[in-house]
């Protein structure tokens, strides 16, 4: 997918995830292990862990304790912005704290184009 992404002039960002620690040492290790590689062999960005500022907060997830509620979704976005951003070609963190598109995003077709 991302050396599709790529080739379609892409700007492809690596968001990592991780199993419970119950799927077994070995393999939970070599999951979260994927994404970097993955960004590694690509040379594109990574988030390395999508859930890190809420991951031990259970007040952040809905009752099956896997989805991240309402409230946990600002705090996402200021985990992921910092990276996405550049990609974007925007600076600062306008957007972070609300979770929201910084202006204009909204004006900007799948490509990144305006439109």
């Amino acid at each position: 997918m991302v050396a599709a992404a790529k080739e379609a002039d892409a700007r492809v960002l690596v968001i990592g995830m991780q199993v419970p620690p119950n799927y077994g040492r070995r393999y939970t290790e070599r999951f979260a292990a994927m994404f970097e590689t993955v960004a590694k062999r690509h040379a594109v960005a990574l988030v390395p862990f999508l859930l890190e500022r809420i991951a031990t907060d259970l007040a952040y997830f809905q009752d099956d304790r896997i989805h991240p509620n309402e409230s946990a979704q600002a705090l996402i976005a200021e985990t992921v912005w910092p990276v996405l951003s550049p990609l974007l070609g925007r600076t600062g963190t306008a957007g972070a704290a609300t979770g929201r598109p910084a202006t204009g995003a909204r004006d900007r077709d799948r490509t990144g184009k305006a439109g």
